[in-house]
């Protein structure tokens, strides 16, 4: 019989959350660095660049690899012969994630209920816990860090038996494909086949911590990948679950997961800690250098000039504004005819911060997606918004009305939050405070880099 007390899982799933938001995977390190060095044309090699820049830069400070810290995910095998004492399991692991979130200053993303009351919790609590009774007297913990950008293009299909693998292979390529930008590539694919459709869903973000040994998975591994390879420049990695199922059943679940991939575990085994350790050694990676455009916000009749596919590095003034504040910015016009802050030639930022650190002007911030926005366009753009910027590709009726009002589209490289934080000069808190990260914030920028794209 070992005895464990639950302040030793908190302070373990505390750790673990610092460890997964600012630690990468060192395989994964070395698919991107190999993918780095054979890159064939600039665009690829600059966001590869950026990427592997931005993972030593959060490895350094400390400092979350993306501004969307997600929500935790935790998969907890705690063995027959171990007894828990103190604090409920559930609520020693919700307050290391609540105390850790809350002490490195990484972004809360949690709403108290999806539907009925979508203010946030402040805590990124309550966690998601999966817990399994396994042999022995040790404790296992796993822990998923989960963004909404991939999250969102995540999915299950319910396929008859008799689907043949490239029935699966080309629901799994679509949605690689239909993800696109907005999921933040080059990906890792978690797959879980089997079960029923919750269980597969769960195999689907299992899979991420199990290596693939069976000759037969790997085997099936190996086709999906040459089946992908027109896509294979967003691909990383593909992690497999299966497992048995009903006779009538085949379910086929795809957690997509954003290059940073964001998963840690340990082992709590005689009142100890042992933390799985996955050394990543960063190789210094020079800046690549070509000749983008230099532009200032305020610069109207050079913004309005750009065409698409333009790299430019943008200076000036810009607005943040994601979700909630675009639905208040709604309201606030139908209520009052006029806007809580000028939008007139102005560009709006769809963005979100981690609170900032002492020595920060803003926490890593990053674009979120963009499609989110879209039912705001006409809106903001027939009343004279200048551009926005944000991740992903915009819907056709959007694209129309940015068009029908002579506004501009850029997009921003998702993933790299503590890169593009760094272009951040000034930041001021200017409309809905409450809203926490999702506030309107006035930002000066210096060379933010973006890509023309409407």
């Amino acid at each position: 019989m070992s005895i464990v007390d639950t302040n030793l899982i908190e302070t373990a799933v505390g750790n673990l959350c610092l460890k997964a938001n600012t630690e990468y995977n060192a395989e994964l390190y070395k698919v991107l660095l190999n993918k780095y060095e054979t890159a064939d044309n600039f665009d690829k090699k600059n966001k590869l660049e950026n990427i592997l820049i931005n993972i030593k830069s959060a490895y350094t400070s400390k400092r979350p690899l993306c501004q969307d810290t997600g929500q935790v995910l935790l998969f907890v095998e705690i063995g027959q012969d171990v007894k828990l004492t103190g604090r409920p399991l559930n609520e020693a692991i919700n307050s290391g994630v609540r105390s850790a979130y809350i002490s490195y200053l990484f972004r809360k993303s949690v709403v108290k209920n999806a539907i009925f009351d979508r203010s946030n919790t402040e805590t990124n609590t309550p966690a998601i816990i999966y817990t399994d009774i396994v042999n022995g007297d040790s404790i296992n913990i796993k822990l998923m860090v989960k963004g909404a950008g991939s999250e969102n293009y995540s999915c299950v299909k319910m396929f008859n038996p008799s689907a043949s693998e490239e029935n699966i292979f080309d629901f799994i390529k679509n949605a690689v494909i239909t993800s696109g930008e907005k999921s933040c590539p080059p990906l890792v694919l978690g797959i879980g086949i089997g079960g029923t459709m919750d269980t597969a869903a769960v195999m689907s973000k299992k899979a991420f911590f199990k290596k693939i040994n069976n000759v037969r998975e790997n085997e099936f591994k190996n086709k999906l990948l040459s089946y992908l390879s027109d896509v294979s420049d967003n691909i990383i990695d593909i992690k497999l679950m299966t497992s048995q199922t009903h006779i009538a059943s085949l379910p086929v679940a795809i957690t997509i997961n954003c290059h940073s991939c964001r998963h840690c575990e340990c082992t709590i085994s005689n009142s100890k800690i042992f933390y799985t350790e996955n050394p990543c050694e960063y190789k210094e990676i020079p800046v690549t250098s070509k000749s983008l455009i230099k532009i200032n916000s305020d610069d109207i009749d050079k913004i309005l000039s750009l065409k698409k596919g333009d790299r430019i590095l943008l200076s000036g003034e810009i607005y943040t504004a994601r979700d909630a504040a675009h639905k208040l910015i709604a309201e606030f016009y139908e209520k009052n005819e006029a806007f809580p802050f000028e939008i007139n030639k102005k560009i709006i930022f769809y963005a979100g911060p981690c609170p900032a650190a002492d020595a920060e002007i803003i926490g890593p911030i990053g674009p979120t997606t963009s499609t989110r926005m879209d039912k705001y366009c006409k809106l903001l753009y027939s009343n004279g918004l200048l551009a926005t910027i944000g991740k992903g590709e915009r819907s056709l009726s959007c694209e129309k009305d940015i068009l029908k009002y002579g506004g501009r589209y850029f997009s921003a490289q998702g993933g790299i939050a503590c890169l593009l934080s760094k272009c951040v000069k000034k930041s001021q808190v200017i409309a809905f405070e409450h809203l926490g990260t999702e506030a309107v914030r006035k930002l000066y920028v210096e060379d933010m880099p973006l890509t023309v794209e409407i």
